[in-house]
């Protein structure tokens, strides 16, 4: 096989590996993105959170995503410092008037009473029952043309008087635009609230994330093992090979992939050492075989995250700390939890910032 070409190959598409191909391509880079899933991303409630805010806010546009809300999730808990959200979730900010609460009682992990009681709104019947529809399938019902508009029209007589009327997490699995066709046959905000990991708020964030991968990125399915030695280069699950001049790890954490526990805690893609968030080596060999206490993961009863270390140009360190592994190996996102913050918009700045500098290393500087 012929190898692959590019000046800067990025593994993982996640939030981070996104922003890394992107931010890499806008520098000039020749960039492929090798992708297997999105991660923790697709577990996504549907609010972006963290403390960077400036590439969501760069790159957050249109009517998919809108920067900043308070929100309600399906267990009633109040998001009130987000930095932006899926635009069909429901803007408690925004809202003037009451909120009327949709009963799908059906769905087990939807309490009108208890979301209603939260907001100090009022419950609303639903002109339907989805009687065993899990959220993804009620969502999916929505995404028919004459569905949602349907149910708005049924919903009419008994949302008079509301300033917003407020759906669980199924305003459309794989269309965006559900809650705009309600809002115009109600006359008022209709919004979802935000979804735990699996639901359809999850699906439609990571879909509308990847729309952020520039055409001119190369994107190749499957998984990728960063191979040993002075170039960078890496092994797809293919048998292929892909040569570059730098190299991003946009794998994730534990629930993405990039760092795996089977005895002990390793770096998966490219065998990079492992620290604590308080930058504590993980020795190659740990946990029960070598007799170490699993509480030196923890803080006050915390996780302090494991993740390789990185520099303040992101290239991964080696086990001293302070030197790095290789020139050309940069890392981002929550593989990289040493270092970074916690949150999408947290993920998308460590990997604009990967990226950017991975196009600067190929480029020689």
């Amino acid at each position: 096989m012929n190898p692959i070409e590019a000046d800067v190959l990025v593994i993982g598409a996640g939030a981070a590996g996104i922003a890394a191909a992107r931010s890499a391509h806008e520098a000039g880079a020749k960039v492929s993105l090798v992708s297997l899933a999105g991660g923790a991303t697709a577990l996504s409630s549907g609010v972006a959170w963290g403390h960077a805010r400036d590439p969501f806010a760069q790159w957050a546009a249109g009517d998919v995503f809108r920067l900043g809300g308070r929100y309600v999730t399906v267990a009633g808990w109040v998001i009130a410092n987000a930095q932006g959200a899926l635009a069909s979730l429901l803007d408690l900010g925004a809202v003037t008037g009451m909120v009327g609460v949709v009963d799908l009682a059906t769905h087990p992990s939807w309490s009108a009473k208890l979301i209603a009681e939260t907001l100090g709104a009022r419950i609303v019947s639903a002109p339907f029952a989805p009687e065993g529809e899990t959220f993804r399938e009620t969502a999916a019902r929505f995404d028919t043309d004459g569905i949602a508009e349907g149910v708005a029209a049924r919903l009419r007589a008994s949302c008079e008087g509301l300033g917003a009327v407020l759906f669980p997490p199924v305003l459309g699995l794989r269309r965006d635009d559900v809650s705009a066709r309600m809002t115009a046959v109600l006359g008022v905000p209709v919004g979802e609230a935000a979804g735990g990991a699996g639901d359809p708020t999850g699906v439609r964030f990571e879909r509308a994330m990847r729309r952020w991968v520039p055409d001119a990125v190369r994107v190749i399915r499957g998984r990728a093992t960063v191979l040993a030695g002075s170039r960078a280069a890496a092994r797809l699950d293919d048998g292929n090979t892909v040569r570059a001049r730098a190299i991003v790890l946009a794998t994730g954490g534990l629930t993405g992939g990039g760092v795996v526990f089977d005895g002990a805690l390793r770096e998966a893609t490219a065998g990079a050492p492992m620290w604590t968030r308080t930058r504590e080596r993980i020795a190659a060999r740990s946990g029960a075989e070598r007799g170490a206490d699993p509480s030196a993961w923890f803080a006050d009863g915390q996780p302090r995250g494991v993740g390789v270390r990185v520099d303040a140009r992101r290239r991964v360190l080696d086990v001293d700390g302070e030197a790095a592994v290789a020139p050309w190996l940069f890392a981002a996102g929550e593989v990289a939890t040493a270092l970074d913050g916690e949150g999408l918009v947290d993920a998308l700045a460590s990997g604009a910032r990967a990226g950017a500098e991975a196009a600067r290393h190929a480029r020689g500087g």
